[in-house]
């Protein structure tokens, strides 16, 4: 695939280093001539200095032969235009922008495609995160909820505490003494490694595993794991910017019974939320005030969430929090690196939006009739749905055949509307929907074998 990212900003830098990792023909254009030398010092891609919206560098560039277009520049209007461009005197085939204005987002007619608008699809990190969020104060213990198409399953990340008295037993153990709860553990991230798990295979402290688990069977799981998953009464909200307001509006429509604090620093800002959030408490102070966190009341909290555009902010005020005695801390990071060590700290659940935003733009990039696609945290493996086409090479075969040295694992069949968790021996059949966890460097050969 050949993709031309329009601005090397910490999106588009993040989203070019993971597409190039990928044997993609990757060009980025930027015009800061440092961030351009620092793209051709770190990554392996064509960086070229320059304005992503100008038809003749685009021209220059074969935009003719690409087959994707990202534009992620600072300005909404030069994303907007480079799309435009993209697609009247190229005919690049996709197009993705990267839109913040509230303008442009709430406004009909540049998501209608009768508008003729060519842009097909809208990056907003911010209501990405947001959502992302809120879907993880809807099932509160866990690290991270994955939302998945299908309507049968779900997929969660969870911390290992000392304390799981499911620690250092077989996975197959496990199975066979609750057999009402099946489910598959996908991958353990264990010491910075990615391990696929097999069923002799067991988990112990500190290991963050992701899950796949039917929803009817979700509660009865995290009981078992002794996971607290009582619903969020207090929350306290670190952080009023965009992502803050757009999970502040989230609570309070799906969760209106929640108790929601919002900290922001920003005096104009926080007078702004106090007149646009009826239900909540807005305070104005810094979220690292020992002070305003009792005002917060912190300690008698539920949840603290901690969403401030600060890396050094959100983990300083977690970790304050955590030792008022706030039963949960969620802590936003965009360093790649914070996430390795933060769990060991005492935070409960850590969210890099780079992987939020990367997962997005992958369910739109993703060739075959792949469905949705979710980055796994570091970016060391993906979990993605996808649906076996008429005259796919697979049909006929045993699952096996999409497992490849315990780099990949197909775990989890939606056959007729039916859900299951498969076995290596299981023929695919046309019109299977499978559930698969790989390893970063099989993706390339699975995802050309749901082609047709």
């Amino acid at each position: 695939m050949k993709a031309i990212i329009c601005g090397a900003t910490q999106i588009g830098y993040s989203i070019a280093a993971y597409l190039a990792a990928k044997e993609n023909d990757i060009i980025v254009i930027d015009e800061s001539a440092e961030r351009i030398a620092y793209v051709q010092e770190t990554l392996d891609v064509q960086a070229i200095q320059g304005c992503g919206a100008h038809p003749d560098l685009l021209e220059s560039l074969g935009a003719a032969s690409a087959d994707l277009l990202i534009a992620v520049m600072q300005s909404d209007e030069q994303n907007i235009i480079s799309c435009q461009i993209a697609d009247s005197l190229f005919k690049i085939p996709k197009k993705i922008a990267h839109i913040r204005n509230q303008s442009y987002l709430n406004s009909v007619w540049i998501k209608k495609p009768e508008y003729k608008i060519p842009i097909d699809y809208i990056i907003s990190p911010e209501q990405q995160v947001a959502r992302v969020i809120l879907s993880n104060l809807q099932v509160p213990g866990t690290m991270e909820v994955v939302s998945l198409t299908n309507s049968h399953t779900v997929v969660i990340s969870i911390h290992m505490n000392a304390h799981c008295p499911m620690n250092n037993i077989p996975l197959q153990q496990i199975g066979e003494q609750f057999p009402q709860m099946p489910f598959r553990a996908l991958t353990i991230i264990r010491h910075d490694h990615f391990i696929i798990p097999q069923a002799k295979d067991y988990l112990q402290a500190n290991d963050m595993v992701y899950i796949l688990i039917e929803k009817v069977k979700l509660q009865k799981f995290l009981s078992v794991f002794a996971i607290n998953s009582e619903p969020i009464q207090r929350l306290v909200v670190a952080g009023g910017g965009n992502v803050g307001f757009y999970l502040a509006q989230g609570i309070q429509q799906s969760m209106p019974n929640v108790d929601l604090k919002i900290i922001e620093s920003n005096k104009d800002r926080a007078q702004l939320l106090a007149q646009s959030l009826e239900s909540a408490v807005v305070l104005h102070g810094s979220a690292v005030d020992i002070n305003v966190l009792k005002e917060a009341n912190v300690a008698q909290s539920d949840m603290f969430v901690a969403i401030t555009n600060d890396d050094a902010t959100n983990i300083l005020s977690s970790l304050l929090a955590k030792n008022f005695g706030c039963l949960r801390v969620s802590t936003l990071v965009s360093n790649i690196m914070y996430p390795k060590f933060l769990p060991s700290l005492g935070i409960d659940s850590i969210l890099n939006p780079s992987f939020v935003t990367i997962s997005k733009v992958l369910n739109h990039v993703r060739r075959g009739l792949i469905q949705s696609v979710h980055v796994l945290q570091g970016g060391s493996g993906e979990i993605f749905e996808a649906t076996v086409a008429h005259g796919s090479e697979v049909i006929g075969s045993p699952i096996s055949v999409l497992e490849h040295d315990k780099q990949s694992m197909v775990a989890g069949l939606i056959r007729d509307h039916v859900f299951s968790m498969p076995h290596s021996a299981d023929i695919i059949e046309e019109g299977d929907q499978l559930i698969l966890v790989l390893a970063s460097k099989f993706i390339p050969k699975i995802e050309a074998m749901f082609r047709t």
